[in-house]
């Protein structure tokens, strides 16, 4: 029998993304034959897998030790630079650079925001791996490896619901800055196409079609070099590549993204996501972060 109290940054969640998340050998038709046969149990009594768990509860398992092997997690954290741009007791807001995924990937890379998080709070002593059940702090909105800027990581699991319960209502108006190829005739425009994540590229349709979601950006030029433009882009979605697809699908890629058409010399793609605004926040990346970078 296992026996497990329900952390504050456990609670608020169903019982069976719990255990699943918690017991990496436990399978979900295991498991609900388990709570049927009353095999798992909440402060001794019977229970129902979408039960919500309440801070101090108690779950109880009769179940084979090899099935409630708890997931590991990684205490052993890679020491790097942190740039923290804003910071309380729930959320951090973090300066991701260029060429940093902003989580593992299929290859299980080590170096990562979000393990450079969980080392940063660790060093603080505000995270401890073997004292989380299902929880470890993360990121609530991600950059592709190839874009800079701000991002949204929630210290505890209320603040990860707030973050992203507002991204989803779009509560969260996020701003980019981009250098695109060419000279946009409109200072100001309103991209609405449909997109859709093929592998590793986005594709996009001036049409609805199967498979496909709607994808909206509005922008406005900032400054105009000999060849090339300055935008500000604010998102209305946050599709796959958004702004690298949208911008090449009226024919301003941008400059150094030749997944997406740029025909030009070799350059680094100088996409940043600069600004953030919610609730209180008007948060933005300083000036010195807007030199072309090669």
């Amino acid at each position: 029998m296992k026996q497990i109290e329900i952390l504050q940054d456990d609670a608020n969640q169903r019982l069976d993304k719990f255990l699943l998340k918690m017991f990496p050998d436990l399978s979900r038709s295991l498991m609900y034959k388990a709570i049927r046969n009353k095999k798992i149990k909440v402060n001794r009594k019977r229970c129902t897998y979408d039960q919500i768990l309440n801070q101090g509860d108690i779950v109880l398992l009769f179940l084979p030790p090899q099935f409630l092997n708890e997931k590991q997690r990684e205490s052993n954290f890679i020491s790097n630079q942190l740039d923290v741009i804003y910071e309380d007791e729930n959320i951090l807001i973090v300066n991701k650079p260029v060429g940093l995924l902003s989580q593992s990937d299929t290859s299980q890379t080590q170096d990562t925001l979000v393990s450079r998080i969980q080392g940063y709070l660790y060093e603080k002593n505000e995270y401890d791996p073997n004292n989380a059940h299902s929880f470890a702090p993360g990121i609530c909105n991600r950059l592709d490896r190839n874009t800079r800027g701000l991002v949204i990581a929630a210290k505890n699991a209320n603040a990860s619901r707030i973050i992203n319960e507002a991204i989803a209502q779009r509560r969260i108006h996020k701003y980019y800055k981009a250098y695109v190829s060419g000279h946009l005739e409109d200072k100001n425009f309103i991209i609405k196409k449909y997109m859709y994540k093929n592998k590793t590229k986005a594709l996009v349709s001036n049409y609805p079609k199967d498979g496909y979601k709607i994808a909206y950006m509005e922008g406005n030029v900032l400054m105009q070099d000999k060849m090339n433009t300055w935008v500000e882009i604010e998102l209305h979605t946050g599709r796959f590549h958004q702004i690298r697809a949208l911008m090449s699908s009226i024919s301003h890629p941008l400059v150094g993204d030749k997944k997406y058409g740029y025909r030009g010399k070799n350059m680094n793609i100088q996409l940043i996501a600069y600004k953030l605004r919610f609730d209180q926040l008007d948060l933005s990346l300083p000036i010195h972060e807007f030199v072309i970078k090669d």
